[in-house]
């Protein structure tokens, strides 16, 4: 089985490889060239739970991480999952206000 953990936040892959590498479970990093995608095979016997805790409960709330058994579960998620009126808004909401707050050099 293979587990894709899936984020939005950049640079996570280190925090999970290291709980991982301190864990007793067995994996197979991989990589698909997404930077919001981290591929990780486990024995399909392995509970996901058992996954999570040894990825740290501070590392997946930390960088919002999501997980799903495959990378089509994934892709079928966001597709069936538009935003909302309401999260459109937020969205442009928050690009004004860091328009506003934070300037961006190259």
């Amino acid at each position: 089985m293979d587990n894709n953990i899936y984020n939005r936040k950049p640079n996570f892959e280190d925090a999970v490889l290291g709980n991982l590498e301190k864990s007793e479970i067995s994996f197979l990093p991989g990589s698909n060239g997404d930077n919001n995608k981290f591929l990780i095979w486990v024995d399909e016997t392995l509970p996901l739970r058992e996954l999570k805790e040894a990825i740290g409960s501070k590392t997946v709330f930390k960088y919002r991480l999501q997980f799903f058994t495959s990378l089509s579960k994934h892709q079928g998620e966001v597709i069936k999952a538009p935003l909302t009126p309401r999260e459109q808004a937020m969205i442009l909401e928050m690009k004004a206000w860091e328009g506003r707050n934070y300037r961006h050099s190259a």
